[in-house]
C-alpha cells in the first residue's frame, strides 16, 4: 500500500548521483539559529520534548558546522513572567535568534502572552552564549494584538553599528517589519516600516523566518513561506539597495525540497552562518511524522550578488548528536 501523504511530507532517498545530504543534528531541532563565537558554533532550537521534559531553550555545541553536534543543555530555565503557562497555550518558546550585545548576549524568542493570549516577542540576557538567559524587564519586547500573533524574531547590526529587529506579523496575510534597537538592544527606538509581505500565490499568505545579511552594497533578505507543513514548503530572498528597502523578491525560490533531491521535505526557517572557507545556510526539514532536523548546505555568491545553494559542502559528519547533558 502507498501512503501518499507521507512522501509527500518526508520525501524519499536522493538519486545516487546526487550530492549526499543528512541532518547534523538528527532529532527535532526546529527553528534553528546558529551563533558563532570564537572557533564553537551555537546551535539553539524551538523547545522540544527530550527524554520526556520540555526543554525551553534546546542547544548543541560543535567545532564545526557539519559537527558532530554535542547537546549543551537547556538555555533558558524560567519563562518570563508575562509568559502563559502549561494551561493557556505556554510555556512554549519558540524561534530563538541569539545576537552578541556588549559584554553578553540576548536572546530574542517568540512565546505566548498570558494577558493577551497572542504570540509575541521577548528578550533575554545572559553573560555568554550558553546561557542562563533570564527574562529583560516584565513585559514583553513586542506585543501586537491587533495584529495577531507576532513571531519570529531577527536581529541585524549594521556596519555602522546600529541594531534592528526584522519580525513577522498579521492574522490572514503576512507582513513583515523592521524595528530599530536602542543601542544596547533591549528596548525599541522608533516606529516599525514594512519591508516584505506576502503575495504570491505559492507563499499561501506566509512568509515568515527573516534572516538578513549585508552583501556588498545590498541587503539580503532570506526567508521561508508557505506552511511549514505543507509540503511546499520553501526558502527564497529578497534584495534591497538600503536596509529600509525597497525589498525585490527574486523569481522562484532559493531552497525547497527538489533542490535536496527530495530528499527531504518542508525545508525551512533558514540561517545565514558565515564559515572559514565561505557562508553557509542553516535550515530544518522533516525527518520523520514528527520531527525537524537541522541541515548545513553551502551558499555561494554570484558576480552580480545573488545567493545560491551548493551541496557539495560541507563535508558530511555521522549525525548521532550527545544528548548526555540534556
Amino acid at each position: 500500500m502507498r501512503l501518499g501523504w507521507l512522501s509527500k511530507l518526508f520525501g524519499k532517498n536522493p538519486p545516487a548521483s546526487a550530492p549526499a545530504i543528512q541532518p547534523v543534528i538528527n532529532r527535532d531541532f526546529p527553528d534553528p539559529n546558529v551563533l558563532a563565537v570564537g572557533s564553537e558554533y551555537y546551535a539553539y532550537s524551538t523547545n522540544s520534548m527530550y527524554d520526556g521534559s520540555l526543554i525551553r531553550l534546546p542547544m548543541f555545541r560543535a567545532t564545526a558546522l557539519a559537527g558532530p553536534w554535542v547537546g549543551a543543555g537547556e538555555g533558558m530555565p524560567e519563562a518570563a513572567g508575562w509568559v502563559a503557562d502549561a494551561g493557556h497555550g505556554g510555556p512554549c518558546i519558540w524561534a530563538p535568534e541569539v545576537a552578541a550585545a556588549g559584554e553578553g548576549y540576548l536572546l530574542y524568542y517568540t512565546a505566548r502572552h498570558a494577558a493577551h493570549q497572542v504570540q509575541c516577542l521577548g528578550v533575554a540576557a545572559s553573560d555568554g552564549p550558553g546561557g542562563p538567559f533570564r527574562p529583560v524587564g516584565t513585559d514583553a519586547l513586542i506585543v501586537e494584538p491587533a495584529e495577531g500573533d507576532t513571531i519570529d524574531a531577527e536581529a541585524f547590526t549594521d556596519t555602522d553599528g546600529t541594531r534592528y529587529l526584522i519580525y513577522k506579523s498579521g492574522r490572514t496575510r503576512s507582513t513583515m517589519w523592521l524595528r530599530k534597537l536602542s543601542q544596547d538592544g533591549r528596548a525599541l527606538d522608533g516606529d516599525r516600516v514594512e519591508i516584505l509581505r506576502s503575495d504570491r500565490p505559492e507563499e499561501a499568505n506566509i512568509v515568515e523566518a527573516p534572516t538578513l545579511v549585508r552583501h556588498n552594497d545590498s541587503y539580503v533578505l532570506f526567508y521561508s513561506a508557505n506552511t511549514f507543513s505543507s509540503g511546499t514548503y520553501f526558502v527564497n530572498y529578497a534584495i534591497a539597495p538600503a536596509i529600509g528597502g525597497p525589498y525585490t523578491k527574486q523569481p522562484g525560490a532559493l531552497l525547497t525540497t527538489d533542490t535536496i533531491h527530495g530528499a527531504y521535505r518542508n525545508p525551512g526557517h533558514q540561517d545565514v552562518v558565515a564559515g572559514p572557507d565561505g557562508d553557509y545556510l542553516v535550515f530544518h526539514a522533516s525527518i520523520d511524522q514528527t520531527r525537524r532536523g537541522m541541515f548545513v548546505v553551502g551558499l555561494d555568491w554570484t558576480a552580480d550578488g545573488h545567493p545560491t545553494v551548493t551541496l557539495d559542502r560541507p563535508a558530511r559528519v555521522p549525525a548521532e548528536p550527545d544528548l548526555s547533558s540534556l
